[in-house]
């Protein structure tokens, strides 16, 4: 792992398309030339387009919403740079050192990063040591080329990457929820420990792909081809049971709402609707309402249902083994014969809206529900309020039960 110098001040100089012309000139090999060596440069808004700056160094350079339409930046030394909202439509990034360079909202439309470096930057600063992913959020790169490009531990979510080619590209890591891969090339990438929640996979090749440990909730990968793909202990659900199409539209945007923080796309709200023996497993519905709905013989299996709500529904035989219902509220659902096998049923601790924890939590609810044969066994209980509710004849064999307000 390498280590980059301290960012330094801003070097720009005065005349910065006379230094533009003397390295076109050194790479021409002509007289005079001089190959383009800057750091730290503030070149915010300008009009870059079209230039030739291959093998340029302009290491921790920002050029926020700069125009770099068809520029050559191949074999660039960019490390750290900021790109956010910059235009590099059709731009040439081949072999460029990419590491925690800064693309949020940039258009990177059928731009060229094949073999391109986007790894996390290593900084020093003030003698200490900053690790800075890679940011692509909300980039658009449709089209683009990144085949073989190392793009780690970088932050894609809300991307757009329709029809791009990820041809062997390692994506180890890389958060990509809510992003839109339909009709991508990745065959052949690694994404071992990727998330991938709620992202549009329809028409994309996964072929040979590595998923090992992946998170894909919510995603329909029934579109998708992933025949030889490695999906090794990967979160993900059966391809052959495929929920509704207006349902696994709710579920994506609902993917976005939770990616975006609340600024894109929609909360689902499932509230009075006739969902009978659907299969939720192993999606994310963290925040969904599910009140008044009807689930009889539903399944969310390994799903997160983080503060979802299924007051008043009816859950009769429906299977929520492996689930994780933090601070999740089951007031006055008809529960019989429903199945909580190995579930996690804790408090859900709440988070501020700056991502600060609040010191409050919310305890998971079954008041004056009705949980006549409910097969509870090997479930975890640590908060949970029963009151009022019936359990005549649920099953808690091997259940470990802490702070559960009226259960014994």
């Amino acid at each position: 792992m390498s280590v980059a110098e301290q960012l330094e001040p801003s070097t720009t100089p005065n005349d910065i398309q006379s230094v533009f012309r003397a390295h076109v000139a050194y790479l021409r090999g002509e007289p005079g030339g001089r190959r383009c060596m800057i750091k730290s440069a503030k070149l915010d808004g300008r009009d870059l387009a079209g230039l030739n700056l291959h093998q340029a160094t302009l290491f921790g350079s920002t050029m926020t919403r700069a125009s770099l339409e068809d520029t050559d930046l191949s074999q660039a030394d960019l490390f750290a740079c900021d790109f956010s909202a910059a235009n590099l439509r059709n731009a040439c990034l081949n072999k460029a050192d990419l590491r925690g360079a800064n693309f949020t909202l940039a258009n990177l439309t059928g731009a060229k990063l094949r073999a391109a470096d986007l790894r996390p930057g290593h900084i020093l600063q003030w003698g200490e040591e900053v690790k800075r992913n890679a940011s692509l959020a909300d980039a658009t790169l449709d089209g683009a080329d990144l085949s073989e490009a190392n793009i780690s531990e970088a932050n894609m979510a809300m991307a757009s990457a329709k029809g791009a080619v990820f041809h062997d590209v390692v994506l180890h890591a890389v958060n990509l929820a809510g992003a839109d891969l339909s009709g991508a090339d990745l065959t052949g990438c690694n994404l071992k420990n990727a998330n991938l929640t709620g992202t549009n996979l329809d028409g994309a090749d996964l072929s040979g792909a590595n998923l090992t440990d992946a998170n894909l909730r919510n995603v329909d990968l029934s579109k998708a081809n992933i025949e030889t793909a490695n999906m090794m202990g990967a979160i993900h659900r059966d391809s052959q049971r495929p929920l509704p199409g207006e349902i696994e539209v709710m579920l994506r945007e609902h993917s976005k709402w939770i990616a975006s923080n609340g600024a894109m796309g929609s909360r689902a709200n499932f509230k009075d609707f006739d969902l009978e023996e659907l299969d939720f497993s192993s999606c994310d519905v963290r925040g969904v309402c599910f009140d008044g709905a009807n689930l009889r013989g539903a399944a969310f299996v390994r799903s997160e249902l983080f503060l979802s709500s299924f007051q008043g529904a009816n859950l009769e035989e429906t299977d929520f083994s492996f689930a994780r219902a933090s601070g999740t509220n089951f007031a006055g659902a008809v529960m019989a014969g429903a199945v909580f096998i190995s579930t996690r049923v804790e408090d859900a601790e709440i988070i501020g809206p700056e991502g600060i924890k609040t010191g409050r939590s919310l305890f998971a609810r079954f008041r004056g529900a009705k949980l006549n044969g409910v097969n509870f066994a090997g479930c975890v209980f640590d908060g949970a309020d029963f009151s009022d509710a019936d359990l005549t004849g649920a099953k808690l064999e091997f259940a470990k039960i802490k702070r559960a307000n009226g259960l014994g």
